[in-house]
């Protein structure tokens, strides 16, 4: 739910909140557990772990071009409408 609503955000918005080295880690966390919440399975609780014990910054500077780019978050399979 949290994820529909950030990726409903303008692609610049989302971009910033990325960009930003601590709003970004938090971003991540936020989002990566959403989705595990929300899909139950082994690979999202591997990626929100990472996100969170090791590497959700870098993560979130790579969702962050991978957004600029693509227009989606790295590791997901939901494409804004």
């Amino acid at each position: 739910m949290l994820l529909k609503k950030f990726m409903a955000l303008d692609k610049v918005v989302r971009i910033i909140l990325l960009a930003i080295p601590f709003c970004n880690w938090i971003v991540e966390v936020v989002l990566r557990w959403s989705l595990f919440l929300e899909k139950k399975d082994a690979g999202s609780l591997i990626v929100a772990l990472v996100a969170t014990f090791g590497f959700g910054v870098i993560l979130g500077w790579v969702d962050a071009i991978y957004t600029y780019m693509n227009d989606k978050l790295v590791l997901l399979d939901l494409k804004v409408n």
